[in-house]
């Protein structure tokens, strides 16, 4: 038996929100509900808060002019709980599937006596705590949860190898930010195109462009060098004069367009900035390559450099003598 309400209980029941639960459809409403158990209840989890919410019928045969009828908060010996009075999918109401027999028994139970109301309640409680899990199933939206820590959300991660969270604890990327791209990122082979799309998307930079194929020298190690009196290499098919080779496949180039001044600093060594693209460029490459950052400056975000105490230019960064022959360019080499 409920014992007499608290304070609590008399606040929430005097609150806006029961006042306009008429004005929100069913799964708002829960969900405002759960939200204001939440804020008196934070130590409780999700499930735990809704095993405080107590679903009855509306037994009226009226026809129903909003999901939810009522709501009233009391408090009995195992704390706060929450009473919604429902006008869907109930065994006694105007949508019963019921003979009209009982509905209209179930009404005319007076505050003596409920026992059809009750009865049928055991039932309506049980069948309307299934509707917000069947709701939420292929919503993503209505699953997830600050920082993708959703059952869901980790689900996702696991399509490209991050399905434990300690894997998503490295702070110099966003892991959410990611999600939107799960689908490709999950592919065998990455294209630059895909690699554009998710770092344009990730550094909400539209100015950005992969060079690819960029010629670089290669050492050749010392065991696979051509040697006199050895049979090291085959004479004009493998044999190459010198310690370097050249080669176009296995390094690119990311343009970065259009910087203003403090996005070209950012994307400097040390900047906010520099590490989440690397790490991003790094997570997304499949293959071992080798790649160079090429930070491009706006004409008109260029700076006069001036020999003074204090100056916003950095030597051997943002530092050129004249500005009308200055690229406003920095390259930044990359190894993996």
């Amino acid at each position: 038996m409920d014992t007499a309400h608290g304070s609590a209980a008399a606040d929430l029941n005097r609150s806006a929100l029961c006042r306009e639960i008429r004005e929100y459809s069913l799964f708002q409403g829960i969900g405002q509900v759960l939200l204001q158990l939440q804020g008196l209840m934070p130590s409780l989890s999700e499930e735990q808060l809704y095993e405080r919410l107590e679903f009855h019928a509306n037994p009226s045969l009226a026809f129903p002019g909003s999901d939810i009828e009522r709501l009233h908060f009391v408090e009995d010996a195992d704390g706060l709980r929450a009473r919604l009075q429902l006008n869907l999918g109930a065994l006694m109401g105007s949508g019963s599937p019921l003979p009209a027999f009982y509905s209209e028994q179930a009404l005319s139970d007076g505050e003596q006596g409920r026992t059809t109301r009750d009865f049928l309640d055991l039932f309506n409680h049980r069948l309307h705590r299934l509707l917000l899990p069947i709701w939420r199933k292929y919503r993503y939206h209505a699953r997830f949860r600050e920082g993708a820590r959703d059952e869901l959300s980790a689900r996702l991660f696991s399509l490209i190898g991050l399905g434990d969270s300690s894997l998503r604890q490295a702070p110099e990327l966003n892991w959410k930010r990611l999600l939107p791209y799960l689908g490709l990122l999950s592919l065998k082979v990455h294209s630059a195109t895909l690699i554009e799309a998710v770092l344009r998307y990730y550094l909400e930079q539209p100015e950005l462009q992969l060079e690819q194929c960029l010629e670089r020298a290669v050492v050749i190690p010392p065991e696979q060098r051509a040697h006199l009196g050895r049979a090291s290499a085959q004479l004009g098919e493998t044999a190459v004069l010198g310690v370097q080779v050249r080669d176009r496949g296995g390094k690119f180039r990311l343009h970065l367009l259009e910087l203003d001044w403090e996005a070209f600093h950012s994307f400097l060594p040390g900047g906010s900035r520099y590490a989440a693209v690397r790490a991003l460029l790094n997570f997304t490459l499949r293959d071992q390559l080798d790649y160079d950052l090429r930070l491009h400056l706006r004409r008109d975000a260029l700076r006069q450099w001036r020999l003074e105490a204090v100056s916003p230019c950095r030597l051997g960064w943002t530092t050129w003598l004249g500005l009308g022959r200055a690229k406003g360019q920095v390259t930044l080499a990359c190894h993996r």
